[in-house]
């Protein structure tokens, strides 16, 4: 079939129409937003935080749908296959992006092509603590007790390929340095304090709390690209490790198509939402620090990061399947 120079035009304005038309209308039903770990978790609560604000200031109910396994993988695995509408959203933390897709020989979807940045809203941040009586006082003590006791030390984690195991490995890695790594399903934190393992990457709204008691000592922290306010003295890996300071951040996707006009009016709720005082003070109180971006900023930052964590990823042969 031959088509003319004027059909094509009347096509393309007929498809800009309607597309406009569907983006007037919209929201016009409640919103769905997807995450991938289990109800209570830090992230699962300021994706809660989010939801509750953004269904007043859209007008419309919004639902959060925990769907936990994989790593992450099925939430986002729904959320790739959605209608791409604005109504179904993905509330992840950034490894989904910008690591899990390299230690997984293959995925159901591509991170790629298959969803589109809408907004980060927080970052948040690991505490790499010890216990108390741990003779290492410091990252560059650390440092050279492990390299002078080869062997001798490990470490522990949530999990092969999560942000605290890949922190740490970016950290050996930088520092050429070897200790045997202990994954955990839970209650890592506690072993440490009682001292059966010597240090863990802790979620800085489990850490600090201890940290302020005294129960742990803390050497650095991470993902916040600085210091945080509640701990001034505890230096950004950063300033120790150079090479190790990436910073961590949680945030909205959504599905690949979905309208332009609906990315940007979402962005900009979120936007503002990442600034309203009562929100800002909650982020806070679970010792996350708000940020805000464009979804070109976002992705930007995906692509960048990812280009850092492929490497350590590969060089470590670093498996999650």
């Amino acid at each position: 079939m031959k088509f003319s120079l004027r059909n094509l035009l009347v096509a393309s304005a007929l498809t800009a129409l309607s597309a406009g038309a569907f983006a007037q209308a919209w929201p016009a039903k409640p919103f769905k937003i997807v995450i991938g770990l289990p109800a209570g978790l830090a992230a699962d609560v300021i994706a809660r935080m989010y939801g509750e604000k953004l269904s007043k200031a859209l007008g419309q109910p919004v639902v959060v749908d925990n769907k936990p396994g994989a790593t992450g993988n099925i939430a986002q695995d729904f959320v790739a296959k959605a209608p791409a509408d604005g109504y179904t959203l993905l509330y992840a933390v950034s490894n989904s992006f910008v690591s899990n897709p390299y230690a997984f020989n293959k995925l159901p979807f591509n991170v790629d092509k298959d969803f589109v940045p809408v907004a980060q809203t927080v970052r948040n941040g690991l505490y790499l603590v010890t216990s108390k009586d741990f003779p290492a006082k410091t990252v560059p003590d650390l440092a050279k007790l492990v390299r002078s006791n080869p062997g001798k030390y490990n470490y522990a984690s949530y999990g092969v390929g999560g942000f605290p195991h890949l922190v740490m490995e970016l950290v050996l890695n930088q520092e050429k340095l070897e200790m045997t790594h202990v994954p955990y399903k839970g209650g890592a934190l506690q072993d440490v304090i009682g001292g059966s393992v010597p240090m863990v990457w802790e979620p800085a709204a489990n850490a600090v709390p201890f940290i302020k008691e005294g129960r742990v000592r803390a050497l650095a922290v991470w993902g916040y690209g600085k210091r945080h306010p509640a701990t001034p003295t505890v230096p950004n890996i950063g300033e120790v490790v150079p090479g190790a300071d990436v910073a961590s951040f949680q945030g909205f996707w959504a599905p690949a198509g979905t309208p332009k006009e609906i990315v940007t009016r979402l962005n900009q709720e979120i936007s503002k939402l990442s600034r309203a005082p009562e929100l800002v003070e909650k982020i806070h109180g679970a010792y996350a620090e708000p940020v805000i971006s464009t979804p070109e900023q976002m992705a930007a930052e995906i692509k960048r990061e990812s280009v850092r964590w492929e490497q350590l990823i590969k060089a470590k042969n670093i498996r999650l399947d």
